[in-house]
């Protein structure tokens, strides 16, 4: 049943499963029309109450930042928990099931909506068929085509684009999509982290790169005062001037410059 056809968006409500059926028929062109199409999904979510959701991302090539990452959790995802609408599952709150599309970019940023470091409590699926979207909402997965792929990746040269860019393809077995686009967003996350902050790490002298790869190991003051054959206080002016450098507040923080190590 049709409940709702915008200019983006498509909602559908399959009763016999007590499922929303959303696709989008052309991607938002910015964040005002991305909210108002989210505002009425909002509403129809209010009214039936679905069970299980099927996202159809196969047009969606809207990218959005932080800012609206937020709003869809504040907005969108968080009165639904409050309004006691949402039943726990195995799987998180709700069945979710997002079938990926072409821009796979897009997608990775609607996946972040839902990660670890965010706080939602929604824990969706990433599917590259909307058939194996439907047999994991429906608890009948058919384990035999999984098993008959050959779980092995391929990785083929397929040549230059007609603007000299490298084209890549990359296969895997379909029932490992979502720890795929995990692996690309941790490439992409490394690839902008390496970008914003090369500067800060080329600033650091020679000696301070060579302790700093003693801190990142988890080397004592001491070990790295006894490797470097430099004293306890020599250390502690390299460590002061690596932190104010690469503007650490954590030990954790130094972790993320491990892509810088040799």
């Amino acid at each position: 049943m049709l409940i709702y056809s915008g200019p983006h968006l498509i909602l559908t409500y399959e009763k016999d499963n007590h499922r929303f059926l959303n696709s989008w028929k052309s991607s938002p062109a910015n964040v005002e029309i991305f909210k108002k199409e989210m505002l009425v999904y909002l509403s129809a979510l209010e009214r039936i109450n679905p069970y299980q959701i099927i996202w159809l991302q196969q047009n969606y090539t809207f990218q959005i930042d932080e800012e609206t990452k937020l709003w869809v959790e504040e907005t969108i995802m968080k009165p639904r928990l409050e309004a006691g609408k949402i039943s726990q599952s195995q799987d998180g709150f709700h069945h979710i099931a997002f079938v990926v599309g072409r821009d796979i970019l897009a997608h990775i940023n609607v996946m972040a909506v839902f990660d670890e470091k965010s706080r939602s409590i929604f824990k969706p699926r990433h599917f590259a068929t909307e058939k194996d979207a439907r047999n994991w909402l429906n608890r009948e997965l058919l384990v035999s085509d999984f098993d008959n792929e050959i779980q092995k990746q391929e990785i083929v040269f397929k040549g230059l684009d007609k603007n000299g860019k490298v084209i890549i393809e990359f296969k895997k077995p379909a029932s490992e999509i979502d720890s795929t686009l995990k692996s690309f967003k941790s490439i992409i996350e490394e690839n902008d982290f390496i970008k914003n902050n090369i500067e800060k790490y080329t600033s650091l002298s020679k000696r301070e790169k060579e302790t700093f790869k003693f801190v990142i190991k988890g080397f004592t003051n001491e070990q790295i005062s006894e490797s470097m054959s430099i004293s306890s206080n020599t250390v502690r002016t390299h460590r002061n001037r690596i932190w104010k450098k690469l503007d650490i507040k954590h030990f954790r923080d130094c972790l993320r410059y491990q892509c810088f190590i040799n």
